[in-house]
């Protein structure tokens, strides 16, 4: 299997032209659908996305992620860090990505998470990565949990890499049709408020009671594999909270 994706991109540096949230959502779906036979599941099959990963085509150029999910990673200031995409003209074609297996520890989650973010570097910076030939590697760090929903700025505003890598990530494990999908069904067994948003879509009504909003989103993290925090943040994202 050959995953392929494809954006829009900058020919000769092959960096991603500017993208939107929902732009940088569609690319998640485009992989979503490649990796899943059952694409009505909520959680995602790791394996399933690793192994694809394997053999990609990102924007027609070949592409090769593999994985070390048992390594210890620091950043540049000696500091432990989660996770780490990595490219090094030693190896052409090929996109390191390195989990922190003591720092994540049992957290499943954070597992998903995690690689879900490195794998975005992988999809949206692994080409023009490559295209450093003859010069040094280049690493792109993920410190901590924090960096998962809201990354560092950089010293020019927003840094559009982390952006990418979140917005992909939070799409890839939590789609908005399938989270909109699931809130609606919980929402309604716990008796919990919707409205409509307009076109017929209901929506969580803000100020729900907040016992039975936990435990909706407790279900919720539950079903797609990812924290409750996770799912707060991408509702909230997805505008599917008013």
């Amino acid at each position: 299997m050959t995953l392929e994706v494809s954006y829009p991109y900058v020919g000769a540096s092959k960096e991603p032209r500017p993208m939107t949230a929902r732009e940088v959502w569609a690319v998640a779906e485009q992989v979503r659908r490649q990796v899943t036979p059952r694409p009505n599941i909520p959680r995602l099959d790791l394996d399933r996305l690793t192994r694809a990963s394997a053999g990609m085509r990102v924007n027609g150029m070949t592409i090769a992620a593999h994985w070390d999910f048992d390594r210890s990673i620091r950043d540049g200031r000696g500091r432990e860090a989660l996770g780490v995409t990595e490219a090094d003209p030693a190896v052409p074609g090929i996109v390191l990505i390195s989990l922190n297996a003591e720092l994540i520890a049992e957290r499943d989650y954070l597992k998903r998470s995690t690689l879900a973010h490195e794998f975005g570097h992988a999809v949206f910076d692994g080409p023009s990565m490559l295209r450093q030939a003859g010069k040094p590697a280049f690493a792109m760090v993920t410190p901590d949990e924090g960096h998962l929903e809201t990354a560092a700025r950089g010293r020019n505003g927003m840094d559009w890499r982390e952006f990418r890598a979140n917005e992909f990530m939070g799409a890839l494990l939590a789609p908005r049709p399938l989270l909109h999908r699931e809130l609606v069904r919980r929402a309604i067994a716990l008796r919990l408020a919707l409205r409509n948003a307009g076109e017929g879509e209901p929506v969580l009504r803000a100020g729900g009671d907040p016992i039975r909003v936990e435990e909706l989103l407790l279900d919720l993290a539950e079903r797609f594999g990812v924290s409750s925090s996770f799912i707060e943040y991408r509702l909230h994202r997805y505008a599917l909270v008013q």
